[in-house]
Formats: C-alpha cells, structure tokens, sequence
C-alpha cells in the first residue's frame, strides 16, 4: 500500500512539474512572439514614414531624394515584419512594388538628366543593379526594354556632343523602332532630341517635326507638365 501511493504521489510530482514547463515554454513563446510582433510594428512604422516622405519629395520633383527614402524603407522588410502584417490590419507596399519603384526612380533620374543633354550613365548603372530585385518575369521584361533604350539614348547624346548630329539623327530613328510604346519618358526625350538637332543643323524641317509631335504629346496623349512646358518654350526661342 505503501509502495502504491509513494508511485502516485511520484507521478503527480512529475506530471505537475511538466504542467509547469509547459506553462513556462507557453509563457516564454509568448513573449517571444509578442517580442517580434512589436518589432515587425516598429519596423512598419519606419517603412511608412519613409514612403510618405518619398512620396512627398516625388511630388515635388526631388526625385534623388525620393530614392534615398524608397531605398531606406526597402531595407526595412524582415521576418518581423512579414509575421507583424499577418496579424495587423491595413494595406501595405510589397518587397517587390518597393524595388519597381526603386527602379522606375531610377530611370526617371536618367530621363532628367538626358532631358539636359547629358549623357549620364549613373542613374541607368544604378536602374541595372535595382532591377536585379524584381522577381515578375513580366515587369522585368518591360523595364529591361526601357533600360535598353536608356543606354541607346547615352549613345546618342555622346554622338550629339560630338558633333555628330546627322548619324545621331538616323540612329534616333532606330531607337524610337525598338522604345516600348508606353515609354513615354523616351518619347519625350525624342521631342527634345529632335529640337536640338534642329537647331544645331539649322533644319526648320526638324523643327516642325519635333512641333507636330509635341502637338500630338499634348493634345491627343494628354501630356502636360513641366518638360512639356519647356518644350514648346524651347520651340518659341
């Protein structure tokens, strides 16, 4: 009887003292988690301050240092983070549709630059290594394509600079033969080609070329903004 209840009393020791670890791994797991949930939260409010201050330097044509925020807030994403939004309630950018932006920033830097004529190979160099990060087969076919008419555009620039307005002029028509039709960045900058070319070889022909195409820009397309402006200001000089 004895040896009986010296068994029983053993076995509630044991099955208490494992009732208690398990109420220690519970406790312990559960401030493991909340310990990352509240990190995920931090690093989401990092991310959206960031994306509003890029947002907010895009809109007002700080495009340099809207890539600066979009590459910070890119950098926020973690396993904190991804757990964090399975719980929280809201919309959020995506890894990917941060580095389509980072990308797309990119390109328009370069597309600022050129609209300067200046062949700048920084910002399209920078485009490539974004581009890396976009996992859409689709996507990054597209940007690929414009990425390779921005490279074109470097060669016909350096040809301009060079002097070299009529080969740049016939190499232009071959750019345009394989630009994506919804790249409007290149379309724009044709116009500004066509204008200095124009110019620079005394060509009224080229001129109202490059009229007629920004007439077609502004009223059949509906562009209308600050390049465009420019434009027609730099057809009126």
């Amino acid at each position: 009887m004895n040896l009986k209840m010296k068994i029983l009393n053993k076995s509630a020791r044991s099955g208490g003292a494992i009732a208690i670890l398990i109420i220690l791994l519970l406790l312990i797991g559960g401030g493991v988690v909340g310990g990352v949930l509240f990190s995920g939260s931090r690093q989401q409010k990092a991310q959206t301050q960031l994306l509003a201050e890029g947002y907010l330097n895009f809109n007002q044509g700080q495009l340099e240092k809207a890539y600066e925020k979009f590459a910070d807030a890119s950098q926020t994403f973690s396993t904190s983070l991804d757990l964090y939004r399975k719980v929280a309630s809201g919309t959020f950018l995506t890894r990917e549709e941060v580095n389509e932006v980072l990308v797309t920033l990119c390109l328009s830097i370069a597309h600022e630059k050129f609209f300067m004529l200046e062949a700048d190979t920084t910002w399209v160099k920078k485009a490539e290594e974004e581009l890396k990060n976009i996992t859409d087969a689709e996507r990054k076919k597209e940007i690929s394509q414009n990425l390779a008419t921005a490279n074109e555009i470097i060669e016909l620039l350096t040809l301009f600079k060079a002097g070299d307005y009529e080969k740049a002029m016939k190499d232009l028509l071959e750019v345009e033969k394989k630009a994506a039709v919804s790249d409007q960045d290149f379309f724009i900058f044709e116009i500004r080609f066509l204008i200095a070319c124009g110019k620079s070889l005394q060509e009224p022909a080229i001129i109202n070329q490059a009229r007629e195409l920004l007439f077609f820009a502004t009223t059949d397309l509906g562009i209308n903004n600050e390049k465009t402006r420019q434009l027609w200001g730099l057809l009126t000089n």
